[in-house]
């Protein structure tokens, strides 16, 4: 068992940890001060980014190996549970190796092969995983080779695999709050430079009307479409956000697109009884030469709606809905959100007219809670092209 002063010195460690303000000083101390208490040669930091695990920092003490992730150029590791480190990652489990060239338990090809070309051998290892205070992984810590006073591998013993639970814990959770608080930087700094945007599109649109209307309502259009690429080369550039934060990438892609689909198949058969029963009340709404359905609108600007669709939803969910929905504080930011990012979003096609911004506002309002549930969006990109390609073939658009 640890001894009081064993136990203060993690603590303090900690403590010294929690501090630390950048993310990059912050993992090496980890990992430095890691080995120290632990007396090993050798340790790897690995950060669970986008499903792998990435190698951060490398450092064997007697080979003088001290190599940061820019200088690191072996592949991520995959999660496969034949992986120690993967093991340890998804089952959220502390792993102890007693000898790596006498256990069978997993896979140790990769270590042997580095042994052989650096003449290095790997022994013991304890492998740690790094979960925030929610349970969410952070990443991997890999020691490897403890050592005795006379400089002999020995294995990790029980107070070393405490101690850097202990210790492991502690700086994944001030890393955590340090991820989150810089994904509440630039959520902030995205909807700012949106705001910025959206007022030079107030001015854009005062000018065309001004000057008379020079181009027709499509091109404005269009002109949101470029707002919205805009948008995503400022994020790209400028931004850490990912493409989980921006709604891009999504964890079950497959149910998604499946409940956009039924959405949007109920979405059709809401406006085509909705035109029988204006035909029945008003049965000059509609001219009669025209079918019910009319295929015949469907062109190439109903195909390539499909790319502007997804660059408009991109700008009303990603962007404005996703960011607000970061930045707010205080009782239902949820709904809040999608009520802001619905009317910006109306707004935006104020040079389409009234009745079109009050229809825009409303099925932005309905994709919005669509996006919340789902927080991806490929649901509303779907149901947005379907809702507007049959208002076209339905002539409720021309109408």
């Amino acid at each position: 068992m640890l001894n009081r002063a064993e136990l203060h010195e993690i603590v303090a460690i900690g403590s010294e940890l929690t501090t630390e303000k950048d993310k990059d000083r912050l993992l090496e101390k980890l990992l430095v001060q890691a080995m120290k208490i632990s007396a090993c040669d050798a340790g790897t930091l690995y950060l669970y980014e986008k499903g792998r695990l990435t190698f951060h920092i490398m450092k064997t003490l007697s080979q003088k190996v001290n190599r940061t992730r820019k200088e690191i150029t072996l592949p991520p590791v995959e999660l496969r549970e034949e992986n120690v480190c993967a093991y340890a990652a998804i089952h959220r489990e502390l792993v102890n190796i007693l000898d790596v060239y006498h256990s069978d338990r997993f896979d140790f090809s990769g270590p042997k092969r580095y042994d052989a070309m650096t003449g290095y051998r790997t022994g013991s290892m304890l492998v740690v995983p790094l979960e925030d205070s929610e349970q969410k992984l952070i990443g991997v810590l890999q020691l490897i080779n403890k050592l005795d006073a006379g400089g002999e591998v020995i294995p990790f013993t029980e107070d070393d695999e405490f101690s850097l639970q202990s210790l492991g814990s502690m700086t994944a959770v001030s890393l955590a709050n340090m991820l989150y608080s810089e994904l509440i930087r630039d959520s902030s700094r995205t909807f700012s430079a949106f705001l910025f945007a959206y007022c030079g599109w107030m001015i854009v649109y005062a000018l065309w009307q001004y000057l008379g209307q020079p181009v027709s309502t499509d091109v404005m259009t269009h002109g949101v479409e470029v707002l919205g690429f805009l948008m995503f080369f400022y994020i790209l550039s400028s931004t850490s956000l990912t493409w989980k934060d921006l709604g891009i990438k999504t964890e079950m892609p497959g149910k998604t697109v499946r409940t956009g689909l039924l959405i949007a198949a109920c979405a059709v058969a809401v406006m085509c009884v909705g035109k029988a029963v204006v035909r029945l009340i008003s049965p000059g709404a509609f001219s009669p030469e025209c079918p019910f359905f009319d295929i015949r609108a469907f062109g190439v600007r109903q195909v390539i709606y499909v790319f502007t669709a997804g660059v408009q939803e991109f700008l009303a969910r990603s962007v404005i809905q996703g960011n607000l929905r970061r930045i707010m504080v205080g009782r239902h930011t949820a709904a809040a959100a999608i009520v802001i990012s619905s009317m910006s979003f109306a707004t935006l096609h104020i040079h389409l007219g009234l009745f079109f911004m009050l229809g825009a506002a409303v099925l932005a309002g309905l994709e919005g809670i669509l996006y919340e549930k789902q927080q991806s969006i490929y649901g509303v990109w779907i149901v947005h092209w379907v809702f507007g390609v049959t208002g076209t073939l339905l002539h409720f658009i021309d109408h």
